[in-house]
């Protein structure tokens, strides 16, 4: 009787701390499509009488905001793919050999994964001002890169720790050597991490507001995560509807990119035994 009013009590929390979690994420989705389908909208909730898609075709048709969305969509493939081969290539050493300083390294990685994008801005804006790189899409691209990196090596060494090293051991046994192992055994049993990194570093450059903003001087060169100011009047005043039909907008790429990958997000690496 005790066990059972103790799982009973286990239920009830459990059911209390789900319908938390739903309203708590539930309710803020909720207001943000009312507000985009809605012509009147406000700080406070209420339901649309009738749909209007008037917030939506007043986003699509301001100045510049495909161009934002093509910006912003080329800097974060192009910014994730980069991050992905630095950290493919320095993953794998990290994982197979022991030499001194390893750790060390590792730990250093880490250390400016937990570096905060604020306290690097000053010294690359004095960099980028010096070299006359300001405004430069590419130089903009690769720092992107560079700051998806280190979480990368480190995610990817955890998924090259997963391979069994007798593998590529059997390639080289039939004369392959280390490197045309990596491509040829390696790479292709990691396909699940590297979507999952290139998904994370997508994200990540997506949503970067605080690099493209500082680093660029032209607006037809900002992102999409800059255009959010176009929704902000003055004297405080805020655009309700049109941001919260930007907001759907601005998550359809991320979203579609989730479900188009999600069967390889939840697959895990079969790494089985060496085939005779």
């Amino acid at each position: 009787m005790v066990a059972r009013i103790r799982r009973l009590g286990g239920g009830v929390g459990l059911g209390v701390i789900y319908v938390f979690m739903v309203l708590f994420f539930g309710l803020p989705l909720l207001w943000l499509f009312s507000a985009a389908f809605s012509k009147i909208t406000g700080v406070a909730w209420a339901w649309p009488t009738a749909l209007s898609f008037s917030n939506f075709s007043a986003v699509l048709t301001k100045p510049g905001i495909g161009l934002s969305f093509a910006n912003a969509g080329i800097y974060a493939i192009v910014s994730s793919l980069v991050a992905l081969a630095l950290a493919a290539l320095a993953g794998y050493p990290l994982s197979r050999f022991r030499f001194r300083g390893r750790l060390v390294y590792m730990l250093g990685i880490l250390f400016i994964t937990g570096l905060p994008i604020t306290a690097l801005i000053v010294p690359l804006f004095e960099m980028f001002l010096r070299f006359n790189w300001i405004n430069t899409r590419w130089a903009v691209v690769l720092v992107m890169g560079a700051l998806s990196t280190p979480i990368s090596i480190w995610l990817l060494k955890a998924f090259i720790d997963s391979v069994d090293p007798a593998l590529e051991e059997a390639s080289w046994v039939d004369g392959a050597n280390r490197l045309s192992g990596y491509f040829r055994i390696i790479l292709p049993l990691m396909r699940p991490g590297l979507v999952v990194v290139f998904i994370l570093n997508f994200l990540g450059a997506w949503s970067n507001f605080y690099v493209p903003f500082v680093l660029f001087s032209s607006t037809s060169k900002f992102p999409v995560a800059i255009t959010i100011y176009d929704f902000f009047g003055n004297y405080g005043q805020v655009y309700y509807g049109q941001l919260a039909a930007f907001s759907i907008l601005y998550s359809i790429p991320v979203i579609g990119l989730y479900l188009a990958s999600g069967g390889r997000l939840g697959s895990t690496l079969n790494v089985g035994g060496v085939k005779g």
